[in-house]
């Protein structure tokens, strides 16, 4: 039984709205219906008029628009966010007013939000002005994910009836392109198996082609269009350009419209700009549904959310859940470190016809990789031959490959077989990741081989290769259209290993995949940066191992420059020019008892030699000993703090600088500019950070330092007072901060930025490696950052290891953080160890590690280690921040001995 709940507004911000509350379900009348009034509020439209000017004039918008700009001047993100906030407190401020009893409204829709998870909410309003507020800023939304709004019209008439069709019909509009690209939409949709054969693509038509086609008898069931568009007569209709030289008005194609609308037209999509004139116009031609984009769209956004759209909806899902799905798979454009999309999410808009009943995809056909049938059907005995063969060969398979029971799906530990990093999951990722979780399928039931779908699997995972072959070509596809994914290339590595029937030695790294505090996304930018790190060691490593003119390596990421030739750089051919790298990797969340879990599923992996991990200090003391118990090599390339130390522990090392050694350059770097006073701010619970800040304290004092008390000096609370801790410390001249907030387990790293700003660069200011983050980054006015020093372990401007820098911006197109140079070096490390092992072992890598002997090249330069399993000679320097145009955030982080971003030393 479907629930929904319908929010009529009628009236306009200037002179008040009239608003009725109904809920029940959607095959029989209101269960319930609640009336009162909102107050006029025309400051709120002007709120989102400036805004949207804002927006719309965005840098990286323009950089491929769905609309032709009209007077261009650059704004940036961080004017959008303040009007956004004034916008959300605004609309909240309205919303939750008690006045005329709306607060029964806003209470008898919490109590139906809470009771029906999958509720429909609907906004009913005929004013253009409503229809474009950002109704989901209001905070009534909270903790109801799962909401996904639809607009109605306030007047409406019924809809004809029409015979469902057993396969989807298709009129595809792909209308004038200048300076977009919606050939991809196209391919998007040919990639819909399910799509009926005499679905049509009219390329840039004319008016009389396009009139011919929606005037068809045997009907339609989806309109879609790509192109120019965008809205007229203040939003009551809309106008479509549909070739080089001509664009219409809705309106003119209204009899051909209603024809088609009679003929079974079920679903308009325009995937084009500002389209809420276009959605009015064919509300009032009793369409049943439509979805539109807002306001304008980027080419990326478009076609990112067409895709993730037709995944879910080609498969059967109700269109609002699949919009629901599209909208949120959006998150990660509007948060990811490099050319952010904002407010993707707010673009996609559905129109539905108030008595319409809700069209799904009237077939189950899916677009998953099928496996190729067997040519011919053998014999009982030749089954039985087969299947005996079979068992035999997984049981040696399993024994010498596997060793333990293969990983479980959802247990957050993956080879390929599940994508950890959901914010990055395009659907040619998904298809080649679900063919290599069939192949360890066979590993997990010995008895199912008597099964045919089994036997077939068999056949294709581990006689023909067919699924790995396949799932190379996807994942390649993914890494060539969706950008450079390091989970997609350690996948890509792995199955290559297996399509080539390689011997492969096995190593895991630990990833943090974050809960954002709304739960609904995760914030995957530590994940990504130590994958990278591995990927690429482990990428320059397995090519190696493959003759140039290897057709799965064709196109492969990396083979043109991360495959040494003789004579360019130490040749890599796998280990002893057999024998490859295998990845696996494990996500704890980013929390103690979660790697603690991970450590012992690792352990339990016979097959694993080493992991590298965890990302924090704290994390990685909660899961050390699991590793040290289970005889298992632990390299750490982030965990900084001493107290690793405490006891022995002779399967860790570290890639990584210590605390002391963190704290020793700041104290030397604030003696020698003659800063002998400092006030130190610090996470109290933490021990890294509390342990650096007793470092600091100890080093400091003993040279001569004194360190000034400060009451509000713990960062991680959640109500730090900036201006009361600089109060304080102002109270003895213009004394340094130093920063030491936690490896984001904490509010710590938001209060040290707050901190920052409300310095406005009065009081020198110096911390540690977690402040080296793009959040710092975003606070984008450079005066604010001209007194900020930070120690990091590695910048690619001084790198002792220019080839890696070189590597780092052709693989990933761009330069990387001291994360991915630390986590390559680990990976490096384990290579080295496993080269000078004839028959690696547990215990073999922690006794070549351990040996004084031992030294391996990586991007900081030599590794060794000292007999307690620490880096001799540990690398790490200062750097600070300079105005640099042509980066994302307009600044950058370089090393202190330079003055700006393109690579000029200081006087």
């Amino acid at each position: 039984m479907n629930r929904v709940v319908t929010l009529t507004l009628d009236g306009d911000l200037d002179s008040g709205i009239r608003v009725t509350l109904t809920w029940g379900t959607t095959d029989k009348s209101a269960e319930g219906k609640i009336m009162s009034r909102l107050a006029p509020n025309p400051e709120i439209y002007q709120l989102y008029t400036d805004w949207q000017q804002k927006y719309r004039t965005l840098e990286y918008f323009y950089r491929k628009p769905r609309l032709t700009p009209k007077g261009v001047y650059i704004s940036s993100v961080k004017s959008c966010e303040q009007l956004v906030d004034e916008l959300r407190n605004n609309i909240n401020q309205w919303l939750n007013s008690r006045s005329d009893g709306f607060d029964q409204i806003t209470n008898q829709l919490t109590t139906q939000l809470s009771r029906h998870r999958d509720i429909r909410v609907l906004i009913q309003t005929d004013n253009p002005q409503l229809q474009r507020l950002p109704w989901h800023l209001w905070d009534v939304w909270n903790n109801h994910d799962s909401v996904e709004f639809s607009l109605i019209p306030l007047e409406y008439q019924p809809t004809p009836e029409t015979k469902p069709r057993n396969r989807v019909r298709l009129l595809a509009i792909l209308g004038n392109s200048d300076g977009i690209d919606i050939e991809t939409d196209r391919n998007y949709w040919q990639q819909v198996s399910s799509l009926d054969s005499s679905s049509c693509f009219l390329v840039e038509p004319t008016r009389e082609e396009l009139d011919h086609k929606l005037w068809e008898k045997e009907g339609w069931d989806i309109l879609f269009f790509a192109g120019h568009s965008y809205s007229e007569c203040n939003d009551k209709t809309g106008r479509i350009y549909i070739n080089n030289e001509d664009s219409i008005l809705i309106n003119e194609l209204m009899p051909a419209l209603k024809q088609a609308i009679k003929n079974g037209l079920k679903l308009a999509i325009f995937n084009s700009c500002d389209g809420l004139g276009l959605a009015n116009r064919l509300a009032r031609l009793q369409m049943p549904q439509a979805i539109i984009m807002k306001e304008p769209v980027p080419d990326e956004v478009a076609q990112t959310f067409l895709r993730f759209f037709l995944e879910e909806f080609s498969q059967g899902k109700s269109l609002q859940k699949a919009v629901k799905v599209a909208r949120k798979r959006l998150h990660y454009l509007e948060n990811r470190l490099e050319k952010k999309l904002p407010y993707a999410t707010w673009l996609p808009v559905i129109y539905h016809h108030p008595k319409a009943k809700p069209w799904s995809w009237p077939v189950s056909v899916s677009l998953e990789e099928t496996a190729p049938p067997i040519e011919e059907a053998p014999s009982v005995n030749r089954w039985i031959k087969l299947a005996l063969a079979t068992v035999a060969l997984l049981g040696i398979y399993g024994i010498y490959q596997l060793a333990t029971e293969p990983n479980k799906l959802g247990d957050k530990i993956s080879s390929g077989e599940e994508i950890l990093d959901t914010t990055s999951a395009p659907y040619s990722k998904q298809r080649g990741v679900k063919l290599l979780a069939e192949c360890q399928e066979p590993f997990r039931n010995y008895l199912g081989i008597w099964r045919q779908e089994t036997r077939e699997k068999v056949r294709n995972c581990f006689w023909t290769k067919t699924h790995y072959k396949r799932a190379i070509e996807l994942l390649k596809e993914s890494w060539q259209e969706h950008g450079a994914d390091p989970e997609t290339l350690i996948y890509l590595n792995n199955a290559l290993l297996e399509a080539e029937g390689k011997n492969y030695y096995t190593i895991a790294v630990t990833i943090p995949m974050i809960d954002t505090p709304n739960q609904s996304e995760k914030d995957a930018n530590g994940a990504q940066e130590i994958m990278r790190g591995i990927a690429q060691a482990q990428t320059e490593f397995n090519l190696g191992l493959f003759e140039d003119n290897n057709e799965l390596i064709q196109d492969f990421p990396g083979k043109d420059f991360l495959n040494a030739k003789r004579g360019q750089r130490p040749e890599r051919k796998g280990i002893n020019n057999r024998i490859g790298l295998r990845v696996v990797i494990a996500d704890d969340a980013h929390r103690e008892e979660e790697a603690k879990a991970r450590a012992s599923l690792l352990v339990k992996q016979s097959s694993i030699l080493g992991v590298i991990g965890h990302w924090t200090s704290e994390t990685t003391l909660a899961a050390v000993d699991t590793y040290q118990n289970g005889k298992l090599v632990l390299i750490s390339p982030y965990a900084m703090t001493t107290e690793l130390r405490t006891k022995p522990r002779n399967f860790l090392f570290r890639t990584v600088p210590t605390t002391e050694d963190e704290t020793d350059i700041l104290v030397d770097h604030l003696l020698k500019i003659g800063q002998r006073q400092a006030a130190v701010f610090y996470t109290p619970q933490s021990p890294f950070s509390s342990y650096g800040w007793q470092k600091f304290k100890q080093k400091f004092q003993a040279k001569g330092g004194k360190i000034i008390k400060v009451r509000e000096n713990d960062l991680s609370k959640s109500k730090f007072n900036a201006n009361k801790a600089l109060e304080e410390v102002r109270k003895y001249g213009e004394t340094p901060l130093v920063l030491f907030p936690d490896g984001n387990i904490t509010d710590a790293l938001k209060n040290s930025i707050e901190l920052i700003k409300t310095n406005n660069s009065r009081n020198l200011i110096v911390g540690g490696w977690v402040l080296y983050s793009p959040q710092t980054l975003s606070i984008e006015d450079s005066k604010l950052l001209e007194k900020v020093v930070l120690f990091v372990p590695w910048h690619p401007q001084s790198s002792p290891n220019q080839q890696f820098t070189e590597d780092t911006d052709k693989l990933w197109y761009g330069s990387v953080n001291p994360t991915t140079a630390m986590t390559y070096d680990a990976t490096r490390t384990f290579i080295k160890a496993l080269e000078m092992s004839k028959k690696p072992t547990r215990k073999g890598i922690q006794k070549t590690l351990a040996s004084p002997d031992f030294s391996a090249e990586g991007a900081t330069g030599t590794i060794e280690f000292t007999s307690n399993g620490h880096r001799k000679n540990p690398p790490g320097e200062l750097v600070h921040i300079v105005p640099c145009p042509k980066s994302f955030f307009g600044l950058e982080f370089v090393p202190l001995e330079y003055s700006s971003c393109d690579h000029k030393q200081q006087d």
